[in-house]
């Protein structure tokens, strides 16, 4: 029974989960890309990119992208509860890491673990916003954005 409950909790914590819309159907994609930001084909990139990684490191990585946010929390606020809720990083080394793209309200941000915060630290998470997507995504390339805050948040943080 506590090896049950044991790989219950396991498997629910070591991949990005959501309870979509009608909080019937789980997803379990670490590209969850509700604004249509992303074609097929550069979801499965990044999605290639962010599982690679993980396996080398453990570090766990979430991009979710959606058109406005619907509550009244701030965007960091959010991202933060939507990275618990969906068990972004493990339990034990708090080592997730969120990125929330809402394309409407023209916001984003960052939402990392207890373990990813020492590396990715707020400077980090707001220069790679300000330098590397703002500008990419006021050109509405935004594959292009995500691939370059991959590469840097791969460098930063090394496993």
């Amino acid at each position: 029974m506590r090896l049950l409950s044991f790989l219950i909790i396991f498997v629910s914590i070591i991949s990005c989960k959501e309870k979509i819309h009608n909080h019937n159907i789980i997803n379990q994609a670490v590209v969850q890309d509700y604004a249509d930001l992303f074609t097929k084909p550069e979801k499965d990139s990044i999605s290639k990119i962010i599982i690679n990684y993980e396996k080398a490191s453990t570090n766990q990585i979430c991009i979710y992208t959606i058109n406005t946010i619907p509550t009244k929390d701030n965007a960091v606020v959010y991202a933060t509860k939507l990275a618990n809720q969906l068990g972004v990083g493990q339990a034990e080394t708090q080592n997730g890491l969120l990125l929330l793209i809402a394309k409407n309200d023209r916001k984003i941000a960052f939402a990392t673990g207890i373990s990813t915060e020492k590396v990715l630290t707020d400077l980090v998470c707001n220069n790679l916003i300000e330098y590397t997507l703002v500008p990419s995504f006021k050109k509405e390339h935004y594959f292009e954005g995500v691939l370059q805050v991959l590469d840097s948040v791969k460098l930063k943080w090394s496993y």
